[in-house]
């Protein structure tokens, strides 16, 4: 009877460090809370992919400094999927499978985050944050849906507001966008046609790959349709070049930018061409007077951030980290998986990220449908509009 007893104590054992915790929840210790970020470290986006979970562990280093959540640590593993779908896959089955985290978090770019929705319907495991801002990943008819917690405004959303401001500038405006070939740009002329439906307008498109770096044919086409404005689809080096490219060729329309543009850097390296752009912005400015943008600076001091790092980039990965904190919280002292996404969804109209109000309930993962302009005024990132939707 002894050894039965002994035999089935150590089965028990077992069972407990296999599932990871007391709470039977992967990821979850006595004392470390687990989460797994998929990042472009070496890609197109390194220079995103590496300071967006610098801000992000700025925040956490924050919480384990006083306490962390309900006694346990976060530790964040970051793995480089090179902005790839497919190498996001085998990055994402890795942390579930082999690591074994309790959540995904800020997992970047619209189309690898499209290409683990099947991974996390499987492992019903959340995906907080994703690091784009595409509509798609909102909307709760697509798979996995119910795993899924944006934190930003759709780019469909997105650039409907840009047409509805420049037209708001000037009623006989013409307005262009120049967008990236893929889910991205995708979401992005959903809203431009949706905008031409309503408004009764004709938008000019013109498309590019990703990674490009020669825009002459494309600047020339909106040249020749007599575009006064010009949205700008694309993330860093992108919009950059098409700026340079443009006042090269003598062309000077209002250049505006989807929200991955945001950073006052993208349009301050394009020189004298960027004077002037404006962006959607997903927050309050990093360098404002708010309580979190405080808070982001007081911790940048203390931890000796570079101030090449700072901006809108690096406060992205603090204030979504703000986000995943409180949904921890509301998880409870002994969560699970399911308990998360049920504490998510109890967010109402809370503000305490630095972002716009965020609110999700079980029939809506969206959190937010609205944005700030920012402008560069005489070399300075200046917010011009309240929210807008």
């Amino acid at each position: 009877m002894k050894r039965i007893t002994t035999i089935i104590m150590f089965v028990m054992t077992l069972g407990l460090i296999g599932c990871g915790g007391p709470a039977g929840s992967p990821g979850i210790t006595e004392n470390e809370i687990l989460i797994g970020n998929v990042q472009d470290l070496s890609g197109p986006m390194k220079e995103l992919g590496k300071i967006i979970p610098a801000g992000s562990n700025l925040y956490f280093d924050h919480v384990n400094n006083n306490g962390g959540v309900h006694g346990r640590k976060i530790r964040m593993l970051v793995e480089d999927a090179q902005y790839n779908p497919q190498k996001t896959v085998v990055a994402v089955k890795k942390l579930i499978e082999k690591e074994q985290v309790f959540c995904l978090y800020n997992v970047i770019g619209t189309s690898p985050a499209e290409a683990v929705r099947p991974l996390l319907a499987e492992s019903e495991i959340p995906l907080i944050a994703p690091a784009t801002q595409s509509g798609t990943m909102s909307d709760m008819s697509r798979p996995a849906a119910e795993y899924i917690f944006h934190t930003d405004t759709g780019y469909d959303i997105q650039s409907g507001i840009l047409i509805d401001y420049a037209k708001g500038m000037d009623e006989n405006a013409v307005i262009g966008v120049i967008y990236q070939d893929d889910d991205y740009g995708e979401n992005v002329i959903k809203g431009v046609e949706e905008s031409e439906a309503e408004m009764g307008i004709t938008v000019q498109k013109e498309s590019f790959q990703r990674g490009a770096t020669d825009f002459a044919g494309q600047v020339m086409n909106l040249m020749k349709g007599g575009c006064t404005h010009v949205i700008i689809a694309g993330i860093v080096k992108e919009p950059i070049i098409i700026m340079k490219t443009a006042s090269a060729m003598g062309f000077s329309p209002q250049f505006m930018g989807i929200s991955p543009t945001m950073d006052h850097r993208v349009a301050l390296a394009a020189g004298p061409a960027g004077e002037g752009f404006i962006a959607a912005n997903f927050a309050q400015l990093w360098n404002s007077d708010y309580d979190v943008p405080k808070l982001y600076r007081e911790l940048c001091e203390r931890a000796d951030v570079p101030e090449a790092m700072m901006g809108m980039y690096h406060y992205y990965g603090f204030s979504t980290a703000i986000v995943l904190v409180e949904g921890l919280k509301r998880a409870g002292k002994n969560p699970t998986r399911k308990k998360l996404i049920r504490g998510m969804e109890t967010f109402n109209n809370w503000d305490g990220a630095g972002t716009q109000p965020l609110t999700y309930n079980r029939n809506d993962h969206a959190g937010a449908e609205s944005v700030i302009l920012v402008q560069i005024l005489d070399g300075v990132q200046t917010i011009i509009t309240d929210w807008l939707k």
